[in-house]
């Protein structure tokens, strides 16, 4: 019985520590999984990910492209074998991403939206934000300080209120405000293209003694008629309000609620810029 273990022993010990070749399947298993290694790389390096995700994404895609390359590697080397009913699989996993982060089907866009911009809001509140005159109690924000001035107008109203605030925007306009209120809006990227959305201050152009103003400064994208609901500049235009920061009623009566609001003094139309996206 002691002779028979000893001679077993070598046996089983060279069996425990042989290491499969690898085959075929495995090299291809590595090259695809290098590939988007690559590709995640060169998406990140290129600055292309800027029009699809945050730059908060940035370690993540840096990981996630390490942790393919030594995967890739162990493939290659057959660390661990692959079957033709897993490589199938892998092979849907990773060629079909590699082949969207290479082709440049963003170019067209970004290069007419500006989202291959990103720009942080900064939400410290030991920060100064330029644009600011306290003593005539005016804000003029710049198009790059729009999500910083606009978070800390509104964690701190109060502050503000009676302010004059000079900003440029797009208009935008959707069930939560009335007939003579419209959003001078931004766009806001939380984590990736998907979740893009615009944000932004609510214009109220009911304001007393402000019709004559409103017509004459933005007839050229209305309708001559100079009714104060023909004043309202269209969807998606590009404008610059004057306006003074108060609180006031979003929506009707019925439908609606209590915020802030920029109650007109002007409405002009402005050169729309491709500043990208703003991002927390």
């Amino acid at each position: 019985m002691t002779a028979t273990k000893v001679a077993a022993s070598p046996v089983n010990g060279a069996t425990r520590h042989q290491r499969a070749q690898p085959n075929a399947i495995d090299r291809i298993e590595g090259l695809a999984l290098f590939a988007f290694a690559v590709a995640i790389a060169a998406f990140v390096a290129s600055g292309r990910y800027i029009s699809f995700v945050t730059p908060r994404t940035v370690p993540y895609l840096v990981f996630a492209a390490i942790v393919l390359l030594i995967l890739a590697l162990a493939a290659w080397f057959g660390v661990f074998n692959c079957t033709k009913a897993s490589l199938i699989r892998i092979l849907v996993v990773a060629v079909l991403p590699t082949l969207l982060l290479s082709l440049p089907i963003d170019s067209a866009s970004s290069a007419t939206t500006g989202t291959n911009r990103a720009i942080a809001i900064n939400s410290s509140q030991s920060a100064k934000l330029p644009g600011l005159n306290a003593a005539t109690k005016t804000i003029t924000i710049r198009n790059d300080d729009f999500g910083s001035w606009f978070d800390r107008i509104d964690r701190h109203a109060d502050q503000y209120l009676g302010y004059t605030i000079i900003v440029e925007g797009s208009v935008t306009r959707d069930s939560s405000v009335n007939s003579s209120q419209f959003s001078l809006s931004r766009m806001l990227m939380t984590c990736c293209v998907l979740d893009m959305t615009p944000f932004g201050f609510v214009v109220d152009t009911s304001a007393t003694g402000t019709s004559a103003n409103r017509t004459s400064a933005i007839s050229a994208s209305t309708s001559d008629t100079a009714s104060p609901s023909a004043a309202m500049p269209k969807g998606n235009a590009w404008v610059k309000v004057t306006g003074t920061l108060a609180r006031g009623r979003i929506g009707t009566a019925s439908h609606g609620y209590n915020g802030l609001i920029l109650k007109t003094q002007s409405i002009h139309a402005a050169h729309e810029t491709s500043n990208g996206y703003f991002y927390r």
